[in-house]
Order: structure tokens, then C-alpha cells, then sequence
């Protein structure tokens, strides 16, 4: 089972992905695994997909500072 839906969906939570990156100055790939880690755990109990690339932005974000504060 993937994690993504389809293509575009993929498409979008990508470009998410290196959005986040380079604002927070982190490596594609750490970002990547925190993001689709956090994805994933979101997705799980969503009834309502509508916002999940935003939630997801945002507590990867939160999640990816703190290890660094």
C-alpha cells in the first residue's frame, strides 16, 4: 500500500517536502522521512484529506526546529 493516492497527490506532498527544506535548511532527506513519517500517522485516522499536506507542513516543521532548539 503507498503512502500517496496517486501521482499528483505525490506530486503536491513533493514539492511540500522541498518547500520545507529549504526553509528550514534541512536535508531533503531528513525532511522527507520526518514528513512522510508524520504523513502516514495523520492519514491513518483522517476522515477529511482536505488539509492534510498543511497539518503535515506544519508539525514537520514544529518537529524538525525543536530537534535543533
Amino acid at each position: 500500500m503507498s503512502l500517496y493516492d496517486d501521482t499528483d497527490e505525490e506530486t503536491l506532498h513533493r514539492f511540500a517536502i522541498e518547500d520545507l527544506a529549504r526553509e528550514i535548511q534541512k536535508p531533503i532527506d531528513v525532511v522527507t522521512r520526518a514528513y512522510e513519517h508524520e504523513l502516514a500517522r495523520l492519514k491513518a485516522d483522517a476522515k477529511i484529506k482536505d488539509y492534510l499536506l498543511l497539518f503535515t507542513s506544519r508539525r514537520t516543521r514544529e518537529t524538525l526546529l525543536q530537534q535543533t532548539a
